[in-house]
């Protein structure tokens, strides 16, 4: 009878341990209790620094034997345009003190390619040229390519290309032409380092033949603010 009894209340006893199980906040389950919401709360954490990274805006230098540009690179939603990708303006003086001041707003296409990323837009020009009243207003549609070969050294590849035709060129040229092609790779969590090469001419009015700018190679570096 008294092991009958004894076999009951085991019985008993584990019936009651599985209906109520032991509290949240028992020593055991604690750990494990803060550890899933440490989990829960980095994750998002973790996603918000990758969006505000990626908003933050760029500055660049490059250099060339015979050249220079600064380029301020900024995300479209920093300046109310939803839709755009990225805006930038940048300055260029050459050796021959040719001054050209630029700016696009350039808009993504959905390619749904992993690590390629594919921009569009305008990017208008105006150049200062060397010779007395050589001036130029250029407004020209291009696209850029970029692709990232490894995204834990930031290394990446990429291309542009910009032509304004003669219909949408003012002043002493009939059309512009500006192509450029680099590698790029990340030093430092906001430094970048990149170089490549550069072809940037105005055909120019009056049978003056081309006006090449810059036609070399160029390295420079980028700084994330």
């Amino acid at each position: 009878m008294a092991d009958r009894g004894a076999g009951a209340q085991a019985r008993m006893l584990r019936v009651r341990m599985c209906a109520y199980p032991p509290d949240k906040e028992s020593p055991m389950l604690r750990p494990a209790v803060v550890a899933s919401a440490m989990l829960s709360i980095a994750a998002p954490c973790t996603v918000a620094a990758q969006d505000l990274d990626e908003e933050r805006p760029i500055g660049e230098v490059a250099l060339s034997d015979d050249t220079m540009q600064l380029r301020y690179i900024a995300s479209g939603r920093k300046m109310d345009l939803e839709q755009a990708n990225r805006i930038s303006a940048g300055f260029f003086l050459s050796e021959s003190r040719d001054i050209v001041l630029m700016g696009d707003v350039l808009f993504p296409a959905e390619l749904n390619i992993d690590r390629l990323q594919f921009l569009f837009g305008p990017r208008a020009y105006a150049a200062l040229l060397e010779d007395e009243n050589n001036d130029v207003l250029a407004a020209s549609l291009g696209l850029e390519v970029r692709y990232e070969i490894d995204s834990s050294s930031g290394l990446a590849i990429s291309g542009q290309a910009f032509y304004s035709p003669d219909i949408l060129t003012f002043g002493s040229a009939n059309n512009l032409t500006d192509l450029s092609a680099r590698a790029e790779l990340r030093v430092q969590e906001r430094l970048t380092i990149f170089g490549g090469m550069r072809w940037f001419e105005f055909e120019l009015t009056e049978g003056e033949g081309d006006r090449t700018l810059q036609e070399e190679l160029f390295a420079g570096v980028a700084w994330r603010f």
